[in-house]
């Protein structure tokens, strides 16, 4: 392709946009990330396609695959000996120096493009090297999903070399330097589905914020004012086209007359324009770190998606002929989360330069043992297309949503993320079909190779607890009696005394050991009449809280593997909303703050009753079921407890918030439970590793 640079002549200069709209935010969907990693990160290509190809020999081979095999939701004592299988067969197939045992596994200091080949079933679908990076684009099967493209400078070189801006070293080196050296989420690309659409928004970033525009008058010393390519004057639009251009050579009129000259066929075009995302502290320059990337494309650049056009994401991208697997998971693009210093003053220039208007407004409340406070508000477009089925819904990538946070506190993740890193990308959240199934795959993955991802340890607590006020409310027990139940499955080892059940506790080990308990014949002639009752209740505590949320919407099986993969769940109005969150990537360092994932699943009242390509009777509402409110609390605990030790958060809480000693939620007392277990030989359930966080 070839670049036709659009510079500004002056500052002063007018833009003439003909659009319908002067506003184009509606016109937006997802497209594409850009992740800048330390110079020479990345791995050659070929280490990459190698571990591709010994990934799908691991597939082909036997039944512990958790898609051909069936691993998925296997009962809890089936599952250790299929992830047995695999690792034996994976330590077949790959060197000796490269096995590594998942005990071993910290997110600390993982290759972020393995942990998706591996993790996710994605693959390295295009490579781009040129004179100062290189870069590998990973997408799952699907071209429409998710886009990560994975960027390192380069030793030597020359950036006036370099014939795609977006693969400048320049910006990486930028990027770093306002980061503190540390990689991240750099670039988030938004496509216009509109003709003159790039236009129209950098004029009016120009118009009210043209200190955010990343090529404004010294960005680039000597930057012509005219078209190098063609020599005839450029638009001051402020962006960069790449073109896709032939040469066509058309027959002589006969065969002594002279040939005629080369005529040029323009096939496609893609034009490019980019600004900063947020100002600094002060508001008078702009932040030199995150960029807002806006894409359109025509012709060849737009006549496929995802990674079967390269050139369409990124010009300059090359086909890295990919291998799927079949055990890929397709992942779509939901809201992207900014960490802030002023969320006031980002909501006011999303809305002022694209007319997004905030969606929810909340403030998360007390979090990280009372101390951390911040506030959080999604923005977005109104989309102008509507999902009209389940299928449709999941992979619509036009209903873009930003939520931003800022701390409030001096303590806590945010603060920390804008003390460490600076303003910047906090998690990116994809889309799935199935959130079980996903977690299952990333999870065998790791235990059967060692790498991949881990998720956010999930209190037990947050999904219910065996407590007297439950019994109360769920069975017809004195007062007395509710005490005894409890203290009696403490004491046969299947109840915690923070009040968390074995989760695998079989129906008859219960019965036992309430019925064996020594108690006052009058309380043991109560406890005999209403023992069924009483049991019931106690596997209901399992998931107590879940099933206070959503009833009779899902059976036992259905709640238990909810708990068991540790998704977080939340609802609005009927319709359902699953998280998950991994652990910090592109984290070199324990302890370090750094970005995350999140993955979820949604499940519109809607649809819930219709085949996934069923039609539906009216328009699908875009972020069904929410942004998991009532999971913020969790999540920024979880957060804190990953990067604490448990015992400082406990020494924290004032001594009114402290739990009670038996049959009370306690993080810090679940993670002794947890510890305790493993030092008597157990650790896991339902074929999954239990994992203390990491300090």
């Amino acid at each position: 392709p070839q670049l036709l640079r659009h510079w500004p002549a002056s500052m002063s200069a007018t833009v003439e946009v003909s659009t319908p709209t002067d506003l184009m935010g509606d016109n937006l969907q997802f497209h594409h990330i850009q992740v800048y990693v330390e110079p020479d990160s990345l791995r050659p290509l070929a280490d990459y396609k190698k571990l591709e190809s010994q990934l799908n020999a691991l597939a082909s081979r036997g039944s512990f695959d958790p898609f051909s095999g069936g691993m998925r939701f296997l009962p809890a004592g089936a599952l250790p000996a299929r992830v047995e299988e695999g690792r034996q067969i994976w330590n077949q197939l790959v060197d000796p120096a490269d096995r590594r045992d998942e005990a071993e596994y910290a997110s600390a200091g993982q290759d972020f493009v393995e942990q998706l080949l591996v993790g996710l079933g994605w693959r390295v679908t295009a490579e781009y090297v040129g004179p100062t990076t290189r870069s590998v684009l990973v997408t799952s099967a699907d071209p429409c999903g998710v886009k990560f493209c994975v960027t390192c400078a380069l030793v030597g070189g020359d950036d006036a070399d370099e014939p795609y801006d977006h693969f400048r070293r320049s910006h990486v080196e930028r990027f770093l330097t306002a980061h503190g050296g540390r990689p991240g989420i750099a670039a988030l690309g938004f496509e216009v589905a509109e003709e003159g659409g790039v236009e129209a928004i950098l004029a009016q970033y120009r118009k009210r914020h043209p200190a955010l525009l990343v090529w404004h008058a010294g960005a680039h010393a000597g930057a012509p004012s005219s078209d190098v390519t063609t020599g005839k004057r450029a638009r001051v639009d402020w962006t960069l086209t790449y073109t896709d251009v032939r040469k066509v050579q058309a027959p002589a009129a006969s065969s002594a007359a002279a040939a005629k000259p080369a005529a040029e066929l323009e096939l496609g075009r893609m034009r490019i324009g980019e600004v900063f995302a947020f100002y600094t502290a002060d508001g008078a320059a702009a932040d030199d770190g995150t960029v807002l990337r806006f894409v359109e494309r025509a012709g060849t650049f737009a006549s496929s998606p995802g990674f079967a056009n390269p050139e369409g994401v990124l010009p300059g991208l090359a086909d890295a002929a990919p291998v799927f697997d079949g055990t890929s998971i397709p992942a779509y693009s939901d809201h992207w989360v900014s960490n802030v210093l002023d969320r006031e003053g980002f909501l006011r220039t999303l809305e002022e330069a694209l007319g997004f208007t905030p969606k929810v407004d909340f403030n998360a409340g007390v979090v990280a043992a009372g101390e951390a406070r911040i506030e959080s508000t999604v923005t977005g477009n109104t989309s102008r297309r509507l999902a009209v089925s389940g299928a449709d819904a999941l992979v619509n990538q036009s209903q873009v949503y930003l939520p931003i946070n800022n701390a409030l506190s001096p303590v806590g993740h945010v603060h920390g993320f804008l003390q460490e890193i600076g303003q910047g990308i906090q998690h990116v959240a994809s889309r799935v079909d199935d959130l079980k199934a996903f977690i299952e795959r990333v999870n065998n993955y790791r235990l059967i190779t060692g790498r991949g991802f881990t998720f956010l340890n999930i209190p037990r607590s947050y999904y219910g607890r065996l407590d007297a006020p439950l019994l109360a409310k769920h069975t017809t027990c004195s007062a007395v009696l509710r005490e005894a139940v409890c203290a009696a499955l403490v004491t046969a080892g299947l109840l915690s005394t923070t009040g968390i059940l074995d989760l695998e506790a079989a129906t008859e080990r219960l019965r036992a050991a309430l019925a064996g308990a020594a108690l006052p014949v009058g309380l043991a002639e109560e406890r005999d009449a209403k023992l069924e009752e009483i049991v019931a209740t106690v596997r209901l505590s399992r998931y107590s809280n879940l099933h206070s949320l959503l009833r009779d919407h899902l059976q036992e099986e259905e709640y238990l593997q909810i708990v068991r993969n540790k998704i977080l769940v939340d609802i609005q109005g009927s319709d359902i909303l699953y998280q998950i969150f991994t652990a910090n990537i592109l984290q070199r360092r324990p302890g370090d703050e750094a970005p995350f994932l999140e993955f979820i699943q949604r499940v519109c009242a809607d649809t819930r009753c219709k085949a996934p390509h069923e039609a539906c009777s009216k328009p699908i509402r875009p972020g069904c079921g929410g942004f998991g409110i009532r999971n913020f609390l969790t999540l920024f605990l979880s957060i804190e407890v990953w990067r604490r030790p448990p015992l400082s958060l406990a020494r924290r809480l004032p001594a009114r918030r402290r739990p009670p000693a038996l049959c009370a939620p306690s993080l810090a007392g679940e993670q002794g439970d947890a510890r305790a277990r493993r030092r008597r030989g157990g650790g896991r359930r339902g074929g999954l590793r239990a994992r203390p966080p990491e300090d």
